[in-house]
């Protein structure tokens, strides 16, 4: 051992040099990109011209300008959101992302749960890619906006959930697709899984939709596999077709693939929402505005 520590001196006394500037050098280089350059910081005076600040105390103030600062615009281009926010012709969402950073910190967020929120919401990365892999689909052929839904057929707030989705779609139908996920949530409803393979099977019938409508106008009602069977038969399904692909191992390899996406995206409730490849925080009560954001960060003028 005392070989090895004179060894390790020896060295140390030859290259003290290079360690100095080595160390240097890591100091500037940490110093420099953990500081904002003072040259492009936007204070809160100019910020005000932007915003209203009479609803935050003086600490929370001084927040927003270093989260405003901090913060990489939603549209890209190298510069703050608070540089983009004196620019909204050219990235009109930065208005919107401004005022969901003040009303972070108006609930008491800290600056690291705002990145992250922030990073979620309008990072200018692309969202997740989310496979349709021949899952339900309706809307534009060439969407700006790719809406993609986990649902479970027995529940009630899913079912709300549907028509609002359907009016987007009809809304906007050379903007929007909606894309279907199932995901039943057997433990507390017994009969969701029955009846996400009644739709498979009308998917395989080509109505689908109708199926899907049909069951969820039934909210509250029992639904018996009897029913089910009538339902088809009275959107003018083969009967045999239609029972052989309910019962059939397709139906259960798409509802484990659908189960399988949802695990490895975390969801674990419905409705679940994507827009995107983002994933929809507050469901759909943020629906509206969040299809908004994404027309806006497409150059689409509404």
């Amino acid at each position: 051992m005392p070989i090895r520590i004179g060894f390790v001196k020896q060295i140390m006394r030859k290259n003290v040099h290079l360690i100095v500037l080595a160390v240097a050098g890591f100091v500037a280089c940490w110093f420099a990109c953990s500081r904002i350059d003072d040259s492009r910081i936007i204070t809160a005076k100019a910020l005000e011209m932007r915003f209203d600040f009479s609803e935050l105390t003086p600490l929370e103030v001084k927040r927003i300008e270093k989260v405003l600062n901090a913060e990489v615009s939603p549209c890209g281009d190298d510069v703050t959101l608070a540089e983009s926010l004196f620019n909204p012709d050219h990235c009109p969402l930065a208005p919107l992302a401004g005022r969901f950073v003040m009303k972070k910190i108006m609930e008491d967020y800290n600056q690291e749960e705002i990145a992250t929120a922030y990073m979620k919401r309008y990072a200018a990365i692309a969202g997740l890619e989310i496979s349709e892999d021949g899952s339900p689909r309706m809307g534009a052929a060439n969407p700006s906006v790719t809406l993609v839904v986990f649902t479970d057929f027995e529940c009630p707030f899913c079912a709300k959930a549907a028509s609002e989705l359907h009016h987007l779609v009809r809304r906007y139908p050379e903007d929007i697709a909606l894309v279907h996920k199932n995901l039943p949530l057997a433990k507390i409803h017994k009969n969701a899984e029955m009846s996400a393979k009644a739709a498979f099977a009308a998917h395989r019938q080509e109505k689908f939709w109708q199926m899907h409508d049909t069951i969820f106008s039934a909210s509250g009602s029992l639904l018996t596999r009897e029913r089910l069977e009538i339902t088809a038969q009275g959107l003018g399904l083969d009967l045999e077709q239609f029972k052989e692909d309910m019962d059939s191992t397709a139906a259960q390899a798409a509802l484990a693939a659908d189960r399988k996406l949802a695990k490895q995206l975390g969801v674990d409730s419905t409705p679940t929402f994507f827009i995107n490849g983002r994933r929809i925080e507050k469901g759909l009560s943020a629906l509206d505005e969040r299809v908004y954001e994404e027309f806006l960060r497409h150059g689409k003028k509404l």
